[in-house]
């Protein structure tokens, strides 16, 4: 596994996916950290500007051969798996807390006392997967403590009061307006937007690793979403996070897109995230899949963006 560390210049945007009509609304939801899809056309897109490869060669099939080995063909999908992104501050990398952990529900973030689910068998109730998840304690309202961030030892860690974050705690939104434009990029009268950019708090950046070594320096610059934002990426060693290590269950590390396979082994999870995105090579919208969000528990490895937990 090759880890990266990307330390944005500015701020950063990635569009939801809810879309924009003109006349009917003037501002959109954003999506943070970004799906581990973006970061895969941001590497390769640094790939073939690194290696002096013209986008038009790519696209006609006309580059080396060894540049579609290790990025694929244009239009499809990466060859090589993508773990994260995650966040790293102070030196600790924090990773999606799993969907099967709980806390009180007016508990905030901070030291929480975490209530880990436990399979139960019962030959009445059973999940599609197979495994019932139940939890108990002293307070009958809980909340998943899904969707927030811990240090990556704490999943390994016995201790039932735990440090977990919000992903809110990495960064600060920051409004930015801008002025819609005709095809000729002149000015629209009277049409503004809106949109929710987010700055990386000081001393957070976001790792992210790959399965394949790619063909890239050891820094250089990475440019991220759709407004290609950019920022000073560096290839970091990063030897704390067990990615091939067994277990009863295994977390997911990155969003993990809603196939058959997928449903069938999932165990606890959160809201669906439903993503779409650009095709360069078309230059038209991709179609919208379903994805499983990070943190969510599955019986078995669907993928290598997985770590092994114990029951």
């Amino acid at each position: 596994m090759e880890w990266y560390r990307l330390s944005p210049v500015d701020t950063l945007f990635f569009k939801g996916a809810e879309p924009m009509i003109m006349g009917e609304n003037h501002t959109t939801s954003h999506l943070f950290p970004p799906p581990a899809h973006t970061l895969s056309g941001a590497l390769r897109t640094a790939v073939l500007v690194q290696n002096s490869v013209s986008f038009a060669d790519y696209k006609k099939g006309k580059a080396p051969s060894g540049i579609y080995d290790v990025i694929g063909e244009a239009g499809e999908e990466a060859p090589f798996d993508l773990v994260g992104p995650l966040f790293m501050y102070e030196g600790r990398v924090y990773v999606p807390a799993p969907f099967s952990w709980f806390r009180e529900k007016d508990s905030g973030n901070g030291k929480v006392r975490v209530i880990k689910g436990r399979v139960l068998s019962s030959g009445l109730l059973r999940s599609g997967s197979g495994d019932l998840f139940w939890a108990t304690g002293e307070n009958l309202e809980f909340v998943s403590l899904g969707g927030m961030w811990v240090a990556e030892e704490t999943l390994r860690s016995a201790e039932p009061l735990i440090e977990a974050k919000k992903c809110e705690d990495f960064f600060e939104q920051e409004p930015r307006t801008g002025i819609a434009l005709h095809a000729n990029r002149k000015v629209r009268e009277g049409h503004l937007y809106s949109f929710n950019h987010v700055r990386l708090k000081m001393g957070v950046s976001l790792v992210f690793g790959t399965g394949s070594r790619l063909p890239l320096a050891e820094k250089g610059v990475l440019k991220v979403g759709g407004e290609q934002r950019f920022g000073w990426y560096e290839k970091v060693p990063i030897d704390s996070i067990p990615l091939g290590q067994e277990g009863d269950f295994y977390l997911s590390l990155s969003i993990v897109e809603g196939t058959g396979e997928a449903n069938e082994a999932v165990v606890a999870t959160g809201k669906p995230l439903y993503l779409g995105g650009w095709d360069l090579k078309e230059r038209f919208h991709k179609s919208m899949k379903g994805f499983f969000p990070a943190g969510t528990l599955f019986n078995r490895k669907i993928n290598n963006n997985f770590i092994g937990i114990r029951g």
